[in-house]
């Protein structure tokens, strides 16, 4: 396997940004678009006539016709390559049918996507051609289908805190334990399981793969869920499962590398969802907006309504620019892709929550009501935030893998200071000298982060403020990189605060990054500024609007009060709830 490429991202924390994949966004236009439509259009005219999403959300269920449908469809395949019976279809491919998908039905879309995204991605990424040819046709047509087993009473966004333990017994592995909130849990027969076991002595987290016919598995009722209730959710329960040695996934110990590399690829699959979502409360609001009326005009022609939709729009835009720029770099192959599948999944899930509420908005009154469908989109919407990493321990993920190249630098630099403190002598100065050189290199470049504005150009000329905006991002992201591990060094861990706000313009940079590759692209190979005069002022209203975030950000870095979210917090703790009601207070 080649060394990875490194990440857009990661360079962009060192305030060095890789121009060349922004001059090439990578727009639909492969050799089998036109295969892909056809398929498209099947999809949706099968979803049109067959998606129920009242009915499914008031049994809690999806009926067998869908299910059998899904199958009939492929729709359980799409990942899988054409030798076991799939589609063969590549990320951005999968990730552009379960953004179809969601526009219809959350419920249908977690069923294929838990099956795919998560359920059956370690076989797919690390799994053997044994192990591949044993499953992999059951898991193309939905004979089997697949859960992704790692949540655990105990353990959920701490995934090394899990309990579940496996015994090696010669030819076989002894599972016990139980994992919680399994989507997909009631429907599968192949479970992706990660569980503890003792290597020379040490507690190491392996993969199985454990199919329910192995005795010993089973479930708990559904469980009752605010939204997505259609989808199947349940506590799996492994009692003394025998599992062959060889159904183990990679090399026993690497379990946790595996879950991370399975959940990376997973979350460009919640963005695609998402994406879909703000399509499909998008399109209920333009209709309800022209057909409204308010004070003798329909409400669209208002302008607090036409800002909503704006927003509405401009997400939409945002979020697709980044999704299938970065469903891209896991197509080529040899990307570090980590900060950007994050970066998505992050902006994408909270995007669509707020395009639900703005639609509500719109909607009024009608919008509470359960026949407009938007209270119960709203019901499914909320779980994305939460679910394949929370979106705070998210952005500690995203600052803190940022951070780890200039906090090498960093600590590098240090010692080397420490240690030419300690040559009096002549006869050590040829080391003292050639310390004090890498030292050198690294103050230039933390002077360069804080002083020198890298200059982009190549882009269309219409773009020239854009271009400065993404590269004065680009040096606020560095130097508060830079601030952080100074100030903090070996205490940045705990202040967490901090390092979500360096997530926020690590996200805001990145949007920055695709919506200028992508309009310059159009610009460039499409006709021109007028030609689309509409799509480069939406694609400057974001810019513009995602740079102000960033000031914000960087300048609460800065001046950094969180002693007083401290004390707030510390006195609502304190008192069991609110501190400072006017009934409590004596005078």
């Amino acid at each position: 396997m080649s060394e990875q490429k490194s990440s857009f991202m990661k360079g962009v924390f060192n305030n060095e940004i890789s121009d060349e994949p922004l001059k090439n966004f990578p727009f639909f236009r492969s050799k089998s678009e036109e295969d892909f439509k056809m398929m498209h259009d099947s999809i949706k005219g099968w979803l049109e006539e067959s998606s129920d999403s009242a009915a499914f959300d008031e049994t809690k269920k999806l009926p067998e016709e869908i299910i059998q449908g899904l199958k009939e469809m492929g729709l359980f395949g799409l990942i899988i390559p054409e030798a076991f019976g799939g589609s063969e279809f590549n990320q951005t491919l999968y990730t552009r049918t379960l953004q179809l998908v969601n526009q219809f039905d959350t419920s249908i879309c977690l069923t294929i996507g838990a099956h795919q995204s998560i359920g059956l991605k370690g076989l797919y990424l690390y799994g053997t051609d044994e192990q591949k040819a044993k499953y992999m046709p059951k898991l193309a047509t939905g004979e089997m289908i697949a859960a992704f087993a790692l949540t655990e009473p105990s353990a959920g966004s701490d995934a090394a805190g899990i309990k579940m333990k496996a015994e090696r017994k010669g030819d076989h592995y002894v599972l016990n334990g139980s994992k919680l909130w399994i989507t997909n849990g009631g429907l599968a027969d192949f479970f992706t399981v990660f569980a503890k076991e003792t290597i020379d002595g040490k507690e190491k987290i392996t993969a199985f793969m454990v199919t329910r016919d192995m005795g010993g598995v089973s479930h708990g009722p559904e469980e009752q869920k605010l939204g997505i209730r259609a989808s199947s959710t349940v506590e799996i329960y492994l009692k003394d499962t025998k599992v062959p040695v060889e159904n183990v996934l990679g090399q026993p110990g690497d379990g946790f590398k595996i879950a991370m590399g399975i959940l990376n690829q997973g979350r460009l699959g919640l963005a695609g969802g998402a994406l879909g979502s703000i399509e499909s409360v998008l399109k209920d609001c333009a209709t309800y907006a022209q057909d409204r009326k308010a004070f003798g005009k329909n409400i669209g022609q208002f302008g607090i309504i036409q800002e909503m939709v704006a927003d509405m729009t401009a997400s939409a835009y945002a979020l697709e620019s980044m999704t299938y720029f970065t469903s891209h770099l896991v197509d080529s192959g040899d990307f570090d892709y980590s900060i950007e599948a994050a970066i998505c999944k992050v902006y994408g899930t909270e995007a669509a929550w707020e395009a639900i509420n703005l639609a509500m908005q719109i909607h009024g009154g009608n919008g509470y009501m359960v026949d407009y469908g938007l209270e119960r989109k709203l019901r499914d919407g909320r779980i994305g935030i939460i679910f394949e990493g929370t979106n705070e321990i998210l952005r500690l993920f995203i600052a803190l893998t940022g951070l780890k190249e200039p906090a090498t630098a960093f600590k590098g630099a240090m010692k080397n200071l420490q240690s030419i403190q300690k040559f009096p002598d002549l006869e050590n100065i040829n080391n003292a000298i050639s310390k004090i050189g890498v030292l050198s290199e690294f103050a230039f470049n933390e002077v360069k982060k804080s002083v020198v504005t890298e200059k982009l150009t190549g882009f269309h000329e219409e773009l020239q403020k854009e271009s400065e905006r993404l590269a004065s991002a680009t040096k606020i992201l560095a130097t508060s990189a830079s601030r952080l591990i100074r100030t903090y060094g070996k205490g940045l861990m705990e202040e967490q605060i901090q390092l979500g706000r360096l997530a926020n313009i690590a996200i805001d940079t990145y949007m920055i990054a695709t919506v200028l590759s992508r309009i310059h692209g159009v610009l460039t190979e499409r006709g021109g500024v007028e030609k689309n005069k509409d799509e480069l002022e939406l694609a400057r209203y974001i810019i513009r609007n995602a740079k102000a975030r960033i000031n914000h950000h960087a300048h609460n870095i800065r001046v950094n009060r969180d002693d007083t979210i401290q004390k707030t917090a510390a006195a609502a703790f304190d008192k069991s709830g609110y501190a400072f009601s006017l009934h409590d207070q004596k005078w």
